[in-house]
């Protein structure tokens, strides 16, 4: 039997597929025609015309950041996000000073501070031994007193009532005495061992050199006065309606942290002051080891 050829049977079942697909198409017709129709519904109408309207915004919570609040260091150190101060270090007084941003600085800060620091002084011990007189075995001690400035002679065994001090001993010998630029002398330097009945300690006093007591205070006074007040850590005073308070003092470099409060200040306003005429400020020597 002869083979049928590939495009025949190709060709019959093209055929085949259309007649199939003919057949399934008008069984769907003819059940589509019988099948009961449902009735359109009509859309019902209102009697009113129409009307635009505007829906309403949606509410939207918004929230505003806090303004910068100062730091610690004083009410000029303002930091924002976008707006950093300008921060400035004076070489001689090895402090930092700071400029706050234009757009942060409130009414308040252009208020003057109204007091400016004039110097820093260290507290000398109440008694200092300036100088000797007399000889071997009669030495005398000239003494002064620092809080009234009298000046006296007294030897060991001396008590100063006024000062709650007792001369336990006064001894006059030769020591070796460092000559800046020279060679080191040797010259005799008065030294007294003084009680000090308020603390129970005892103090050596010398003729060469002062004796601090290791606290420092300050003297500070309004601009342009030259009639200075002295100040201590802890001290508050008044002038006109503001209100001061001495915070920490220090000597090296000199400054002095003062707050004020005003009325007219949202908050107190806390600065560190330099001394207003740093170059006619004369050169503080350092707490001596008596203190």
């Amino acid at each position: 039997m002869a083979a049928i050829p590939r495009e025949k049977l190709q060709l019959g079942a093209a055929l085949l597929l259309l007649l199939s697909s003919a057949a399934g198409f008008g069984y769907l017709a003819v059940r589509h025609q019988t099948d009961p129709r449902e009735e359109m519904r009509q859309a019902q109408l209102s009697g009113t015309s129409y009307q635009a309207q505007a829906a309403d915004a949606p509410k939207v919570k918004t929230e505003s950041w806090a303004a910068p609040a100062p730091q610690s260091r004083a009410r000029e150190w303002i930091y924002d996000t976008f707006t950093p101060p300008e921060i400035f270090y004076n070489t001689r007084t090895r402090q930092f000073t700071v400029r706050p941003p234009s757009s942060l600085v409130d009414e308040d800060s252009s208020e003057a501070f109204g007091i400016e620091l004039v110097a820093v002084r260290p507290e000398p011990f109440r008694l200092q031994l300036t100088g000797y007189v007399g000889g071997e075995g009669e030495w005398r001690g000239v003494f002064q007193n620092a809080l009234s400035g009298e000046v006296f002679l007294a030897g060991a065994g001396r008590r100063v009532p006024n000062l709650a001090l007792s001369i336990r001993s006064l001894d006059v010998r030769p020591q070796p005495v460092a000559i800046a630029e020279s060679m080191t002398t040797r010259q005799r330097v008065a030294t007294a061992v003084v009680r000090d009945e308020k603390t129970g300690r005892d103090v050596t006093l010398s003729h060469r050199e002062r004796v601090f007591t290791g606290t420092v205070f300050a003297f500070v006074a309004q601009p342009g006065q030259s009639a200075a007040r002295e100040v201590r850590p802890g001290d508050t005073f008044r002038l006109g309606e503001a209100t001061y308070r001495v915070g920490r003092i220090e000597i090296n470099p000199a400054g002095v942290e003062i707050t004020k409060e005003s009325p007219h200040l949202a908050q107190p306003d806390r600065r560190m002051l330099t001394p207003r005429e740093p170059d006619s400020v004369e050169e503080i020597p350092a707490p001596g080891p008596g203190s």
